[in-house]
């Protein structure tokens, strides 16, 4: 080791912080000091992301306040706040090497180190003690250090929480802090609400004259008072891949007319909550120039089947990954329409409802599907996805009632896709499928000879009916499987996990997750993140 460069190390240490846990690095610390000053920076790029709060996390606090040149500690002095705790100087200029800045999570931090138990269990109880204006003063204060001492700040999330709400005019002005025009110039990946009586326009204004790269921008919530400066900072980038837009109303507009700047770059397009009818013409045909996208995710919206609209269904030929739910209406044509331009270039799709004519198209027009969800399908419709979707790698579906569980389990053994890998099936805890070991073997032996190795059962919660809580005991413990069954999954080698969705410390007895073995593999836990979309900012910028 001692003979690998540095650079190579650094790579090594960051594929253990990103494949295990930023905890891994801690141990290297202590090897030499060469390693120590390559990992310390990497631990620190990111400190406010994990999100469980406790005393001992949030003594990075007392590290950054120790890294504080006197100015800064002096005013907090003046005001009350004790830093007793923190010593002056550090080995390390700690601040130098944040990359990715939470504000509420550093709020929190900040509360943890500071608040006594008791004001954090009841802070109502409280209300007259002057701690939370010292919390917010150090706020303040920590701001201004990772504006002047860090020249890279990667990311910056702002959500709408109302422990930031007194905060917000600090918010709106970020870039107004000493240093921030040169720390956020690298800006990769921005998230941000529409702030509580703060209007974030400024704020806009100021990003789009300053942060000109920005990759991933997630916004989620747009006031009458921000569409134009929100479309100004969406013109100014210059390779924005990745863009999400969630507005309950009409302020959506001017956003989406922007996006044709971005066509060229836009890979990944998000949008939630819009009713697309009332978009202009020049907004919808934006949204169809953006003919590059790879994954299109629709989540309550609304309107799809407006003929306006139902034009933008055949702009995206090259869509990889689709999803489309949350609301009530089921948009049949629209749908057919991109499964239909996408064709053979889908590779993901998601629908949280469908029609026999979307089953036709999916069979008809997907035959290159590795990642499929669908809910409530018939045993037809599964031993159609099976026969005509052959490279499919992962399969979630709700099992429907009155199925015949053994003669479909034997059926889909006659035409289990070479690739399949992860099969999971959702059904009804009260109610669910009925089969014997003996077909599970069937399918198994067949599966196991391919790529099958997952498997995974989830049963649906309760919904909450004063019927079903006062007969919950009666059908809480999970009895789609006996002994029979286990045996047969143990011995096919799979890894298998079910649960019903509830742990009941009043009825011991009642088994509610069952997983073979133990273990269960990291792989199966980083295909669903991926299948669902999500990755963790670390890993999408650094992928870059």
């Amino acid at each position: 080791m001692e003979r690998l460069s540095t650079e190579v190390l650094h790579e090594i240490f960051l594929y253990l912080k990103d494949e295990y846990s930023s905890d891994d690095l801690f141990s290297a610390l202590m090897v030499n000091r060469r390693w120590c000053k390559i990992v310390v920076p990497i631990l620190w790029e990111a400190p406010f992301n994990k999100q469980n709060y406790n005393k001992q996390h949030s003594k990075c606090i007392r590290t950054y306040l120790s890294n504080a040149e006197e100015k800064l500690t002096s005013v907090l002095i003046t005001h009350g706040v004790n830093l007793s705790s923190c010593p002056k100087g550090t080995v390390f200029d700690y601040a130098s090497y944040l990359r990715h800045l939470p504000l509420l999570e550093l709020l929190q931090n900040i509360k943890y180190y500071f608040l006594s138990p008791a004001m954090l269990a009841d802070p109502c109880k409280h209300m007259e003690d002057d701690s939370y204006f010292k919390n917010l003063l150090v706020f303040a204060v920590l701001c201004i250090l990772f504006t002047n001492h860090s020249t890279y700040i990667r990311t910056l999330r702002i959500v709408n929480d109302p422990d930031l709400h007194p905060l917000n005019v600090v918010v709106a002005r970020l870039l107004n802090l000493s240093g921030a025009t040169i720390s956020l110039s690298g800006l990769q990946y921005f998230q941000c609400h529409s702030l509580v009586k703060e209007d974030i326009a400024p704020l806009y204004r100021d990003m789009a004259e300053v942060c000109k790269g920005v990759v991933r921008m997630d916004i989620n919530s747009v006031a009458r008072s921000e569409e134009e400066a929100l479309s100004s900072l969406i013109r100014a980038q210059k390779n924005l891949k990745y863009l999400t837009i969630r507005s309950e109303e009409i302020n959506f507009i001017p956003a989406m007319e922007a996006i044709r700047s971005q066509s060229a770059s836009l890979i990944r397009l998000r949008l939630e909550c819009l009713f697309l009818d009332v978009a202009t013409d020049e907004a919808l045909d934006a949204f169809k120039s953006c003919s590059k996208l790879r994954s299109l995710i629709l989540r309550n919206c609304y309107e799809l089947e407006c003929p306006r609209v139902l034009e933008v269904s055949k702009s995206f030929p090259l869509l990889e990954e689709f999803y489309y739910g949350g609301c009530f209406e089921m948009p049949e044509e629209f749908i057919i329409g991109i499964l239909k331009t996408s064709s053979v270039n889908l590779r993901r799709l998601t629908l949280k409802d469908y029609t026999p004519g979307v089953i036709v198209a999916i069979t008809t027009y997907c035959k290159n599907l590795e990642d499929l969800f669908l809910l409530d399908l018939d045993d037809e419709e599964i031993l159609s996805i099976f026969r005509h979707c052959t490279k499919l790698k992962n399969f979630t579906f709700n099992g429907g009632d009155g199925l015949e569980a053994d003669d479909l389990f034997r059926r889909l053994a006659t035409c289990v896709p070479k690739t399949l890998e992860y099969m999971c099936i959702i059904m009804e805890l009260k109610e669910p499928w009925v089969f014997s070991a003996e077909a599970l073997k069937d399918f198994l032996d067949v599966a196991t000879n391919y790529s099958f190795k997952y498997f995974t059962i989830n049963h649906r919660d309760f919904t909450d009916d004063d019927e079903e809580i006062i007969n919950f005991p009666e059908y809480a413990t999970m009895t789609t499987f006996n002994d029979e069954h286990l045996k047969v999954i143990r011995k096919s080698g799979i890894n298998f996990h079910t649960h019903c969705g509830y742990v009941l410390a009043e009825y011991p007895d009642f088994v509610s997750e069952i997983n073979i073995p133990g273990f269960r593999e990291v792989p199966l836990l980083k295909r669903w993140y991926h299948v669902l979309g999500q990755s963790w900012t670390e890993r999408l910028i650094n992928s870059l």
